[in-house]
């Protein structure tokens, strides 16, 4: 286990949770740190700044989104490989609790190697970059033949680059070790010439049947 990754998440959580008789941030201490709602009604990020227990890692970082209420704070640990490790937390009117079906306990375990998450979407062996032009592809729909791991368990998506070896890979959202492969497909698109006659077609049909009907109506 990377010691400097360790010593970090001791000092996150005496620092969230209390240790020793000494109470953890509360909600309305984060609040100051982050400058809500001074700077904004949020989404706010802060990098901690750097102190000894922090200095086996690359950075800290403090997420809060103050209008959710399912995840309120994500704490993003960057390890000296790069790496993100990303806890979720909530505030229950008392203390910093996990929501239901995501991560945060403040310890280093195995995470899934370089996995980057952005809306929800997670994305193995790319840099941020390409993975923000993946997902905008992906919205687009222009993206066919992407490969990605499905879970079962919990729906989510993990897009992985070209050479990455997915096999063994566990969810980066709920740790399922049994993901299901997949192609990521579009609809097959028509001729646009046949649309245009299915079109034609379509109207024509349209025609025959109000002549019908106002023969019908109004005599030969």
């Amino acid at each position: 286990m990377d010691p400097g990754l360790d010593q970090a998440f001791r000092y996150l959580e005496a620092l969230l949770l209390g240790r020793e008789g000494r109470p953890g941030l509360s909600l309305a201490q984060l609040e100051r740190l982050m400058g809500y709602p001074s700077k904004g009604e949020g989404p706010l990020s802060l990098t901690l700044p750097p102190r000894p227990e922090l200095k086996g890692v690359n950075a800290v970082r403090f997420h809060y989104y103050p209008k959710d209420p399912q995840v309120q704070l994500i704490v993003e640990v960057e390890d000296r490989e790069g790496e993100r490790h990303i806890r979720h937390f909530r505030w229950d009117g008392r203390t910093w609790v996990t929501p239901e079906g995501l991560k945060g306990e403040l310890r280093a375990t195995a995470e899934t190697p370089g996995v980057l998450e952005l809306e929800g979407t997670y994305y193995l062996g790319f840099n941020r970059e390409e993975a923000q032009v993946l997902s905008r592809a992906i919205r687009q729909g222009e993206a066919p033949g992407a490969k990605y791991l499905l879970c079962p368990q919990c729906g989510a998506h993990t897009y992985y680059a070209p050479g990455v070896r997915a096999e063994g890979v566990a969810c980066p959202r709920c740790g399922n070790p049994t993901l299901l492969f997949k192609t990521l497909s579009l609809p097959e698109r028509k001729d646009p010439l046949e649309e245009l006659l299915e079109e034609q077609r379509a109207l024509r049909r349209a025609i025959e049947a109000l002549a019908a009907y106002l023969k019908r109506k109004l005599g030969p």
